[in-house]
Order: structure tokens, then sequence, then C-alpha cells
């Protein structure tokens, strides 16, 4: 019976491994789809400024408007976005290393460093 030889083990584990590696790379691309997403908003967002909080206050209600069953629009998130854009100037780094890593993590680091820089170090 070809179901309990080692050969047909073999292939259905090779199998699951590739699954399993097809799906951490999906995973990894939307993420960086995800984040290069962020920065161009972020840098809308950054572009116009001038027009003051309000603007993103009704990006945030115009995005929720138009896509109810989406996260991650908040003013809050949009502010991250803003400065996410004007910490990593640099378009292709974005999208070949910090893309790499989660969004929380960035946020995470955003607000690591400016801690930083509010306590003189």
């Amino acid at each position: 019976m070809l179901m309990n030889s080692t050969e047909y083990i073999s292939v259905v584990d090779n199998i699951k491994k590739e699954i399993q590696k097809a799906q951490y790379r999906a995973i990894v691309r939307t993420n960086a789809e995800l984040l290069l997403l962020y920065y161009d908003i972020g840098c809308v967002i950054n572009d116009h400024k001038v027009w003051g909080n309000k603007f993103i206050e009704n990006l945030a209600r115009d995005i929720r408007l138009e896509f109810p069953d989406k996260k991650g629009f908040s003013v809050r998130n949009l502010k991250y976005m803003a400065k996410f854009a004007s910490t990593y100037k640099n378009y292709q780094f974005v999208q070949h290393a910090v893309a790499q890593i989660p969004w929380g993590h960035n946020t995470v680091l955003m607000d690591k460093e400016s801690s930083k820089y509010s306590e003189g170090k």
C-alpha cells in the first residue's frame, strides 16, 4: 500500500512544508504592500498638513464610511502613517528594509525614537 510507504509520507511532508513556506511568503508580501500603502497615505497627509488636524479627522471618517469593515485607518493610525513617511524619506529603503517589519513593530520603533528625542538623549 502506497499510503503507508516512507516515500509517500516524505512526499506529503514536503508538500506540507511548501504550503507553509508559500503561506509565509504571502504574509510577508501582504505586510510589505500594506506598509507601502501606509507610506503613500502618510506622504499624502504630509503633503497636505497645511490643511490642519481636521484633514486627518475627516480623512479617517471618510475612509471609514467607504470601507466600514476595514480597520487601521483611525485618526491615530493616520498620524502614525504621516510620522512613518516623515521618518523614512527614502522610498527604496521602506520598500526593501522597513516593509519587512510588521506595522505594529514600526509604530513601537517610532515611539521609542520619539521618546529618545523628547528625553534629550
